[in-house]
């Protein structure tokens, strides 16, 4: 299937909640997203060897704390030194992990059980105080947790007995154990904090960890997932460059890479040795405008330059077919509360003169801040086209394209024109909750809107299949009537392996198999 082929499949809402009532189980509850393409492998799993992964961004905040895990390389590498209490599959159904199990008759209070047997890399047992202290890391006044609103809601998280917890919530929350999969929920030892030398219950031992170089890791014996992993060691390197990591790749330095630019997907296809790894996603670009500073505080300027996006052309010419587009909020065609009642925006210069005039801004100039950083190579190439298409409606922009190493920071979050991308949440809510909801801790536009505040934090009470959807689309028609960013594109993962690399499926929580390929990679001779 060619990638402007792909169609991204629309499954049924079956695990928000059975009924409230009913208790919930784990397995075989649908998720947000459906897996368009992918190729699983029958073949006997060999063992030994030494995995290389080349990632597409690394700096020296790269880190091991849960707390603190910002970005997908952070993300990858803590999923081959620990584990989380659930796990998403290619379809984003929740699986057991840490937990084999969870259950609530009200989806207020909820217990999970733990695993029998399993053990930490420094030799001590999981149990509940393992997990109580991990999750109560995002909690309190003085957390710094980057999903600290997440659990705003948690009221307790309480040892029933060694291996059972209990989580109470001040309201109901169908989405909970959803978020208990999510990379910065990682479980780590009662008392752990040395997170340079970080120990978890992951497939793979820290051996060593160098911040914006790399990982280092061997295989861990007693992996709580039988025979897993498959290879002896793995080394994760960050190559920002995506030419030097395509390189790195076709002349065997590497034996995966994260991040392929769609522009050289042909040259991969046409090497000896090498295969591209793509999977249908919903990583999406942003262009986010600081409503504390203008011209940007004004929303007519900021509809002007969202109608003087050319979406279609960023699609076809950047992308190359691989993703879908975006209408300016979070919502992916895949997400079951996608609103289609919406139009999607298009691509319209007088309607962008109009807003302009309104404004007061016409021929405004204004600069864009960019970077690899910012999504790969696509993302300064996606800055030019919106400077070229811009000019249609006298918009001057000047692109400034940053170092990737400072720039989440020294630019994003602070430049009041910037580019950002967003991996995909298991659940719409999470995302709205950590960068759309005015007190957000990575609010990137500052947008700052009483109404959707309070749709955002209601629907996650609220049961009823049709209350919840009619909610959602007022929260979508109030960011693409308001909102403060361009949200023009949403992503595949588009990667690529050595021919002799097996056990990639493809999976749309992220690249590198959902950044678990380390688990399940193995060579043949």
């Amino acid at each position: 299937m060619k990638p402007n082929e792909s169609r991204l499949l629309l499954p049924g809402r079956r695990d928000v909640l059975r009924g409230l009532g009913v208790t919930t189980a784990v397995i075989g509850t649908a998720g947000p997203f459906a897996l368009s393409g992918g190729r699983a492998l029958a073949a006997t799993p060999q063992r030994g060897g030494r995995l290389r992964i080349g990632w597409y961004s690394s700096s020296a905040n790269d880190t091991l704390n849960p707390v603190r895990l910002t970005s997908a390389y952070d993300w990858m590498r803590a999923h081959l030194i620990m584990n989380p209490l659930v796990r998403y599959d290619a379809q984003m159904n929740l699986e057991p992990d840490l937990a084999v199990s969870w259950e609530s008759d009200d989806a207020k209070v909820w217990t999970f059980r733990l695993r029998e047997g399993v053990e930490f890399h420094n030799g001590k047992s999981l149990s509940a105080e393992d997990v109580v202290y991990s999750l109560d890391l995002h909690r309190g006044d003085d957390s710094e947790s980057a999903i600290k609103a997440w659990f705003s809601a948690v009221e307790d998280i309480s040892a029933v007995d060694p291996m059972t917890v209990r989580i109470t919530l001040s309201s109901p929350d169908a989405d909970l154990p959803r978020l208990l999969g999510w990379p910065s929920t990682m479980i780590v030892p009662a008392g752990f904090t040395d997170f340079a030398n970080a120990v978890g219950t992951g497939p793979f031992r820290l051996q060593e960890f160098e911040p914006g170089v790399t990982l280092r890791g061997t295989r861990y014996e007693n992996y709580h997932f039988d025979g897993k992993p498959y290879v002896d060691e793995i080394q994760t390197i960050g190559i920002s460059d995506s030419s030097a990591r395509m390189n790195a790749l076709l002349s065997g330095d590497v034996d995966y890479i994260a991040g392929v630019d769609p522009k050289v997907v042909h040259l991969i296809e046409r090497a000896n040795g090498a295969e591209v790894a793509a999977a249908t996603g919903s990583q999406h670009f942003t262009f986010p405008m600081r409503s504390e500073h203008d011209p940007y505080s004004n929303v007519h300027l900021r509809q002007a330059l969202r109608h003087l996006t050319d979406r279609q052309a960023m699609l076809d010419n950047v992308l190359k077919g691989y993703g879908a587009l975006g209408n300016d909020h979070p919502f992916s065609p895949a997400d079951p509360y996608f609103c289609n009642e919406i139009p999607q925006r298009a691509f319209d210069p007088e309607k962008a003169k109009w807003h302009l005039e309104q404004a007061g801004l016409d021929g405004a100039k204004l600069t864009l801040h960019t970077s690899e950083a910012a999504g790969g190579a696509m993302a300064p190439d996606l800055a030019l086209l919106l400077k070229e298409s811009a000019a249609a409606g006298g918009v001057e922009i000047e692109v400034k394209r940053e170092p990737t190493d400072s720039y989440w920071s020294g630019v994003w979050n602070k430049q009041p024109f910037a580019m950002s991308n967003w991996l995909p949440r298991p659940t719409a809510n999470m995302m709205l909750s950590q960068v759309y909801l005015s007190d957000a801790k990575w609010n990137e536009a500052n947008f700052q809107n009483e109404r959707f505040d309070t749709l955002v934090r209601g629907v996650r009470s609220v049961t009823d299949e049709a209350l919840r959807r009619e909610m959602y689309c007022e929260v979508q028609q109030i960011l693409y009537d308001e909102g403060g960013s361009i949200i023009p594109l949403f992503m595949n993962w588009i990667d690529a392996r050595s021919d002799k690399l097996n056990g990639w499926e493809g999976h749309p929580f992220g690249p590198a198999d959902g950044y678990r390929l380390g688990e399940q990679a193995w060579f043949t001779a």
